[in-house]
């Protein structure tokens, strides 16, 4: 049998379907449970369907981390809603979403996931001393405290950027942590980062 050819609708709609029903696996059974089988079988699709758009589970990961980070980019056009610039009270609300968003697929992979993905060469987990990553990140911090009102002048993005990764790594490594204290400890270390990225009173 010949293999079904898709439009290129048709496509980005079943890539979707299978982003989307591979998250809910991930989160449910983690990275290593949720197989490519699994994966095609809750989309409603062929195993092979899976691979006319994937290499690998390490790629698909991946894609879903790209989607999410679309759709997060899209709310913030939203919130803009045509203005140069969001509130500080919508730019604390919108950075808080980033970070404990339910709906991130970093709080659901574990360090061995991320090394995986980082020895399947994603982009997504190049190392932080990589030129080029810094270049991006620093790309998408001004894209980001440009917009706001009320950020300091003295902004230190490193310092930024460090806090938020180690809210990112607070997750990815929550099993060596006190789980029943995380949460607090989050809100801690988010509030060290409201006072260096905001003006106070803002």
């Amino acid at each position: 049998m010949s293999p079904r050819i898709f439009s290129t609708t048709q496509r980005e709609e079943l890539r979707i379907k299978m982003l989307d029903a591979g998250f809910e696996l991930i989160k449910q059974h983690g990275m290593t449970h949720a197989s490519v089988e699994k994966i095609s079988q809750a989309a409603g699709l062929g195993k092979s369907t899976f691979y006319n758009f994937f290499s690998s589970k390490e790629e698909f990961v991946t894609d879903i981390m790209e989607y999410q980070r679309d759709r997060v980019k899209q709310h913030f056009e939203q919130i803009l809603n045509g203005r140069e610039k969001m509130t500080a009270a919508e730019g604390k609300e919108y950075l808080k979403l980033i970070v404990f968003s339910r709906n991130s697929i970093y709080q659901y992979l574990t360090a061995e996931d991320m090394e995986k993905l980082k020895q399947a060469s994603s982009p997504e987990c190049t190392s932080p001393d990589d030129s080029l990553y810094d270049q991006r990140e620093a790309e998408i911090m001004h894209g980001l405290f440009d917009h706001m009102e009320g950020v300091r002048p003295d902004l230190d993005l490193h310092v930024v950027a460090n806090l938020i990764k180690i809210m990112a790594m607070a997750k990815v490594n929550r099993d060596a942590l006190h789980a029943d204290a995380l949460d607090r400890t989050l809100d801690h270390i988010y509030g060290l980062l409201y006072s260096l990225i905001f003006e106070e009173g803002a």
